[in-house]
């Protein structure tokens, strides 16, 4: 694929993941919960003086990578689902 379609897409999939993620934090006081959590032990964590600054560097530098991850698997998991969507319409013969 072009050079270009990719960032492209890459921009628009950025924007409608975080658009999903704000609408689930809105419409799930659970999700939103969870992410608050998330906020304050990352904090908890950075601020604290019983870990070494080598363990604090690990563990960023896990959930970095983690984080990297997850946004390939979403993404992969969203393009997948267009995918999807077009062979059963096509099977539906809504479209050709």
């Amino acid at each position: 694929m072009d050079e270009k379609l990719l960032d492209l897409l890459d921009m628009a999939l950025a924007e409608r993941f975080q658009l999903a993620y704000a609408a689930l934090r809105e419409s799930d006081p659970q999700s939103e919960n969870l992410a608050q959590e998330l906020v304050s032990l990352s904090d908890s964590i950075r601020e604290s003086t019983e870990i070494s600054q080598g363990t604090k560097d690990r563990i960023e530098c896990y959930l970095s990578q983690n984080s990297d991850l997850e946004v390939a698997f979403q993404k992969h998991l969203y393009i997948q689902g267009a995918k999807d969507c077009v062979a059963v319409l096509r099977e539906l013969g809504v479209i050709q």
